[in-house]
């Protein structure tokens, strides 16, 4: 069973070392989920199921949760944008449940707002990403 990763809600520095390392030796897709809620929680859960389940869209994929994301604010704004993306309001964390990470170049290739998340996690889960795989390309050129 592939567990899912739960970044320190306490302590910065293991919150970064543990993700700085995924970001450095996962060789998978990362979807980070934000916050320490009922909703987070059950989106870890439902991601972790779709991980663990047989179905091979799934394979490749590993998620993160982050308790406390100001901890680590500053690496994910060290990160590549999708230009499809519209801009990620970095002051405003919070009103996002979820965004995916790209597995070579760790670019993020989608957000997923928590108020639109409900409606339609699968598909959301889904978009994910597809979007992080569409943009795991060097955004600097």
């Amino acid at each position: 069973m592939i567990e899912p990763i739960i970044l320190s809600k306490t302590d910065a520095t293991v919150a970064n070392t543990v993700f700085n390392n995924a970001l450095a030796n996962e060789p998978v897709t990362l979807i980070l989920v934000i916050g320490d809620t009922t909703q987070s929680d059950g989106a870890v859960q439902k991601i972790s199921s779709f991980i663990n389940s047989d179905d091979h869209f799934y394979n490749g994929l590993k998620v993160i949760q982050a308790p406390d994301i100001s901890f680590i604010l500053n690496t994910l704004k060290g990160l590549k944008v999708s230009p499809r993306l519209d801009e990620i309001n970095w002051n405003s964390m919070d009103s996002y449940v979820l965004l995916s990470i790209s597995n070579v170049f760790n670019n993020i290739g989608n957000v997923v707002l928590a108020s639109k998340y409900d409606n339609r996690s699968t598909y959301y889960i889904e978009k994910s990403i597809m979007l992080a795989m569409a943009y795991d390309q060097n955004l600097n050129q």
